[in-house]
């Protein structure tokens, strides 16, 4: 495997219009509800839904419409409400990447959110897919604020 050095990583930042709890909860328990299958998906229109296993050892996966599981990745660590660290992999471990979203209160009702993709530097092709996913996080994060703002 041709890898790469010191390939930086992707870092988006917002403010939510909800506490940590519900935030947190909505990224996990409600990515089937938000995230974008249509155009982010391996099985595309074949794709019935979502799961976030927000543990350590969990897994994130979608189901098609057959049953088939495709594994998106696996949770590393886990503090609800505060932070989640996952693998991800997309069915392709030897070109993992990680991610890190952080959910920090900024008083009662809102939250300070931050997703940190990084490890790109595990795949021969790291820039140029960290390029893709610099405005793919654009449109998945805009479909999970849609939904908790």
């Amino acid at each position: 495997m041709d890898t790469q050095t010191n390939i930086e990583p992707i870092v988006k930042t917002l403010t939510l219009k909800a506490p940590c709890k519900k935030a947190f909860d909505h990224f996990t328990k409600n990515i089937h509800l938000w995230w974008p299958v249509a155009e982010h998906s391996l099985s595309k229109e074949n794709i019935e839904t979502v799961i976030f296993e927000a543990r350590a050892g969990g897994r994130i996966y979608e189901i098609e419409k057959s049953g088939k599981e495709r594994e998106w990745g696996k949770i590393i660590e886990c503090d609800a409400p505060n932070r989640v660290v996952f693998s991800w992999v997309l069915e392709d471990p030897e070109k993992a990447t990680e991610i890190e979203l952080v959910f920090e209160a900024d008083g009662a009702d809102k939250t300070n959110f931050t997703l940190i993709h990084r490890g790109w530097e595990n795949r021969g092709d790291g820039a140029e897919w960290r390029g893709y996913y610099i405005q793919g996080w654009d449109g998945v994060l805009g479909g999970y604020c849609a939904g908790i703002n």
